[in-house]
């Protein structure tokens, strides 16, 4: 068992009480980045079954067999994690690794805001950002479909930052150049990349957030638009140009709460909750846009953690939408 124990890291008691509910989409990606085998597809093909999935083995498809192993873990949960890595892009498609070995890095990931500083958070928006543009930005975020692979090609819901203007700061060892961009609603962003990127077309590049479900923060019963428990027939939600922030459960499907009692949250307050999570510094995928309005993503070699947006957010300065990705 020690042997055991010391070649994968994890502890006795996870591994006797093992199953494959117990963990979670990332940690059973790290517990298989140090995997080796002789026949390359075995690396995605042995863990099939630990991530439940009705896929068969095609050898012969080569390195895309990990392609094809996270697309499926997309398909059939919507989860994004697996795009949390930094290093070489797949051929399969450019947010996707071509190694498995990525997934024991540790991805950023912000601070749980909560109690007191969520509060002053809170407190800080409703004095400075409008009602209409708070619940604007709230309701689209939260009509959101999960994310989805098609033939390869990723649709990812996501909140999108413009570059307004990109330059070379340096020159460093190794053909990798520190570049800056003028970013929409976020000011300037530093990155290093061996990518040669075109700077006479800064304005088709975009950051992506897409980290959705820790926007959206704790569920409360909510029933998000796209996944298990919505109901496209209920009636929609609140209007945003309402002055009413009544907490009826009556107002919005998305405000009814389960059983187990927990405090009943208006949509306005819930909205503001959301807004204060976007704020906060997150791990930015930077995309370029290729013909018929596809993105690709470039400069994946190391990650890019933009800082906390402040109040620089409005309509205008973020677009919420699905990017079709190559």
């Amino acid at each position: 068992m020690q042997e055991l124990v010391a070649a994968i890291k994890i502890l006795p008691g996870t591994i006797i009480r093992f199953s494959p509910d117990s963990l979670g989409v990332r940690e059973k990606l790290r517990l298989a980045s140090t995997r080796e085998a002789s026949v390359e597809e075995d690396v995605a093909y042995a863990l099939i079954g630990i991530f439940q999935l009705d896929t068969r083995p095609h050898y012969g498809e080569g390195a895309d067999a990990l392609g094809h192993l996270l697309e499926e873990i997309v398909a059939c949960s919507g989860e994004v994690t697996v795009l949390a890595w930094s290093g070489k892009s797949s051929s399969y498609n450019s947010c996707l690794p071509a190694s498995v070995s990525v997934y024991n890095q540790t991805p950023y990931n912000p601070p749980s805001l909560e109690g007191e500083e969520m509060e002053t958070c809170i407190t800080e928006l409703r004095g400075k950002l409008s009602k209409q543009v708070v619940l604007g930005i709230y309701h689209q975020i939260n009509f959101l479909p999960p994310a989805r692979f098609a033939t390869r090609r990723l649709h990812l819901p996501c909140i999108v930052f413009f570059v307004k203007r990109l330059s070379i700061q340096e020159h460093r060892s190794g053909n990798e150049k520190l570049y800056r961009a003028k970013v929409s609603g976020v000011g300037n962003v530093e990155f290093t990349t061996t990518d040669d990127l075109p700077l006479h077309e800064p304005r088709k590049f975009v950051f992506a957030h897409p980290w959705i479900a820790h926007i959206r923060g704790p569920s409360d019963g909510i029933a998000w638009r796209g996944y298990p428990g919505f109901d496209p027939d209920a009636d929609s939600v609140s209007d945003p140009d309402s002055d009413s922030d009544s907490d009826s459960d009556e107002t919005s499907p998305l405000a009814q709460l389960h059983a187990v009692p927990v405090p009943q949250v208006d949509d306005y307050t819930r909205a503001l909750q959301m807004i204060a999570r976007l704020r906060q510094p997150f791990n930015a995928l930077l995309l370029v846009e290729q013909p018929n309005r596809h993105y690709r993503r470039v400069a994946a070699e190391k990650e890019i953690v933009i800082s906390e947006l402040g109040t620089k957010i409005t309509s205008r300065n973020i677009w919420v939408t699905v990017l079709e990705i190559l």
